[in-house]
């Protein structure tokens, strides 16, 4: 979930740019850093409400490098990029650079978000098992039954 919504991001750049009052005022009042209000107005001044819509883009590593060579080129700020390319977060860019950085065009693509599945157990024949495999089983399914036995006794018990 974001931190701040469109509407309060809008409200913060509006009051901005109609003069009203000055990046570190509204810094101040809404407890947020002077940059990051001075970020805001500049993006809704270039592309409108739209630029703080949620988007889920996956941008390519083609992308990422063709925005990260534009501002080694051309000296751009990560807040130029940004307004120039049309990305709501300058700090998504620095993260770019890093990863760039630190493990080349790698660092650039995609990975798959949350966690690993769990690896799925393989059930064995029972001809490729083993005795002791065979009583372990058998002693594994005999407590997931007593548990549930206790479990339907404690219901049976918490009614009465």
């Amino acid at each position: 979930m974001a931190k701040h919504t469109k509407a309060f991001k809008i409200q913060i750049a509006e009051r901005y740019l109609m003069g009203r009052d000055g990046y570190e005022a509204l810094g101040k009042e809404f407890g947020l850093a002077h940059g990051q209000v001075r970020n805001w107005a500049r993006l809704y001044e270039r592309w409108g409400e739209a630029i703080f819509d949620r988007s889920y883009t996956a941008h390519s590593p083609a992308f990422k490098l063709e925005v990260l060579n534009d501002m080694a080129t051309n000296g751009l700020s990560c807040i130029d990029a940004a307004l120039k390319y049309r990305l709501s977060s300058p700090g998504m860019i620095s993260r770019w650079r890093s990863a760039y950085e630190r493990e080349g065009i790698e660092g650039l693509a995609a990975r798959p978000k949350g966690r690993a599945p769990m690896a799925r157990r393989k059930k064995k024949d029972p001809e490729e098992m083993t005795e002791v495999e065979k009583l372990k089983e058998r002693v594994e399914y005999l407590e997931m039954e007593n548990a549930a036995l206790k479990k339907l006794r404690a219901l049976v018990q918490e009614e009465n």
